[in-house]
């Protein structure tokens, strides 16, 4: 018989499959298909281990790693929220609930460890989860320029600017790229 903590993790591990279930609004490569969010938390665990060398300042990177494995698994009950969706009041208390039922899941320990990890993350007040939330704000934005698609309709640059600001302050090494992406994608055509 198997111990109960390893029944639980067995069982998480296979509820967590659905994240790769769960579409975005960014295409993969080709335009066949939208991006899932397995594929987009993998994208940028890496994107963070690569570009960990243009954060100043001291960084725990597998903190880092973690929190981008483990924040976006609350889409599985909440789905993803599109970043220039008209509505996002729900977002907060719908990814709340099922950071609570999927971690909840687990033994106590990670029960606690990956909520912790998911609020720090949230809150954006760590150097790791602003180096965090950075990467995850600039994933999309090297998958439009890569992809050729400009995600649900050509934006206006300045919205999309204005939606990655916090990025100037929370990984300033990294804003000339945020800007070299807006405007690369701007001169295809892909906002305006």
């Amino acid at each position: 018989m198997l111990p109960d903590d390893l029944i639980r993790k067995v069982e998480f591990l296979k509820e967590i499959e659905k994240l790769k279930l769960v579409n975005r609004a960014n295409k993969t490569l080709g335009g066949k298909r939208f991006e899932n969010s397995a594929e987009h938390s993998w994208h940028i665990a890496l994107m963070a281990i690569v570009l960990r060398d243009y954060y100043d300042g001291e960084l725990d990177l597998l903190r880092v790693v973690k929190m981008l494995l483990i924040h976006d698994l609350v889409e599985i009950d909440a789905g993803d929220t599109w970043l220039y969706a008209s509505d996002t009041s729900s977002k907060f208390e719908a990814e709340h609930n099922g950071a609570v039922r999927l971690f909840g899941m687990l033994p106590r320990d990670h029960e606690r460890e990956f909520l912790s990890l998911w609020r720090e993350f949230e809150d954006r007040e760590t150097p790791e989860a602003q180096f965090a939330s950075s990467i995850d704000g600039i994933q999309p934005l090297l998958n439009h320029l890569v992809t050729g698609d400009p995600a649900d309709g050509v934006l206006p640059l300045e919205r999309v600017k204005a939606k990655k600001e916090y990025i100037k302050t929370h990984a300033p090494r990294l804003w000339s790229l945020v800007e070299e992406l807006i405007q690369s994608s701007a001169e295809m055509g892909l906002y305006r």
